[in-house]
């Protein structure tokens, strides 16, 4: 048999592995079928089936002075509603209150005052978040390249896309751990270790066969839920208002984005999210040989990760941005206003720099995991 085909049997035998992991695969199922009934939730959750077209009137509008105009005829000085006029204007209503942080006068309210206001809170996070006059002028550079004014979309449809894609991060914290912290293990704890390593294809093709397993059962996972949640979704709400600037749905982010690419941006994160936490997953399990400790190392550091990404105040900038790029926090949609940048000879948004630091310490991870496997075996032989 050729060296190719060897290492493609112990590949297939290595998934076979995971796959008879009942445990590994009951938690997949579990997570197959709440991303179709997070595709329904994401929005009955919040509004009757029957009443979002009544949100969706005016998609499409641009907001002006008319459309302000409008919204004012309905609502008091505070922005509360008088009549029945509340699901067909209450989205931009929202949306204004976002951008004045729920402190507009709306006796005085007009498009030009709406865009001033914007202008100024964009201004006001840049020193919120210690920016350098050379991020500055990267972002002013960018904000001329956005279109105003703005169409208006109800962001129903939006919200459940990219609030419900944004929690598979969740999912993949637990599938990883309970799919890949036996992959090292099991034949520890069996005591078949010894007797495998010995066979001519237990050093290397082994090891990268797990590795290669390992990131096929976590990958193909994640494209079943992501795809299974899209299709319910779109099969069942549309995806209106998808193709609208990001700014209807994060009115202070400051480049020209589409939601359809703050989408795409964001299914990419959890691919490397995926990459890296699997990379981790096998590294720890290659070290320490013990499942349970795997499954806690894996799901607490991720929450550990998250926790403290949550806690650093911005003024501690270089601790808490590296904190927030290796948190499952970094994957959401809010990372439009995340304005600090990465310096590398030239500057990168986040959600540039993410899947190359990701990939790199993936990678990283799998080299350093090779060199503890061939030592754990010569200490053993």
């Amino acid at each position: 048999m050729s060296k190719r085909r060897c290492f493609f049997t112990l590949y297939r035998f290595e998934l076979l592995k995971i796959l008879k992991n009942k445990v590994a695969i009951v938690t997949f199922l579990i997570f197959f079928v709440f991303s179709f009934i997070q595709g329904e939730f994401e929005i009955t959750g919040n509004i009757k089936p029957e009443e979002l077209g009544d949100y969706q009137t005016f998609d499409g509008r641009v907001i002006d002075d008319e459309f302000v105009d409008e919204l004012k005829a309905v609502t008091d000085e505070d922005g509360e509603f008088k009549g029945e006029e509340e699901k067909a204007y209450l989205d931009l209503r929202n949306w204004i209150n976002s951008v004045f942080e729920y402190k507009a006068d709306y006796t005085e309210l007009d498009a030009a005052k709406i865009y001033e206001e914007r202008d100024k809170g964009i201004e006001e996070s840049f020193q919120e978040e210690k920016l350098s006059e050379g991020e500055i002028a990267f972002w002013r550079e960018k904000e001329k390249d956005v279109a105003k004014p703005f169409e208006f979309f109800s962001d129903w449809v939006p919200s459940g896309v990219l609030e419900g894609t944004t929690n598979f991060s969740i999912y993949m914290i637990i599938l990883v751990a309970t799919g890949l912290a036996m992959i090292f293990s099991m034949e520890t704890q069996r005591k078949t270790d010894l007797m495998i390593r010995a066979t001519i294809n237990g050093n290397a093709k082994l090891y990268f066969a797990k590795v290669l397993a390992g990131f096929s059962y976590v990958m193909t996972c994640l494209l079943l839920i992501v795809v299974g949640f899209l299709t319910y979704l779109g099969l069942r709400w549309g995806f209106s208002g998808m193709n609208a600037a990001v700014q209807v749905y994060w009115p202070l982010a400051a480049e020209n984005m589409s939601l359809w690419k703050l989408e795409g941006i964001i299914i990419v994160m959890l691919v490397v999210f995926a990459l890296l936490l699997s990379a981790f997953a096998l590294f720890v399990s290659n070290l320490t040989r013990n499942g349970v400790a795997t499954m806690a190392i894996v799901i607490g550091g991720c929450l550990g990760m998250f926790a403290l990404s949550t806690s650093i105040p911005m003024e501690h900038r270089f601790v808490s941005q590296i904190v927030q790029l290796l948190s499952p926090s970094v994957i959401s949609s809010r990372l439009v206003y995340e304005f600090r940048l990465i310096n590398m000879g030239k500057y990168f948004t986040v959600y540039e720099f993410v899947p190359m630091l990701y990939i790199f310490l993936s990678v990283l991870l799998i080299v350093m995991g090779y060199f503890i496997y061939r030592k754990y075996e010569i200490k053993n032989s």
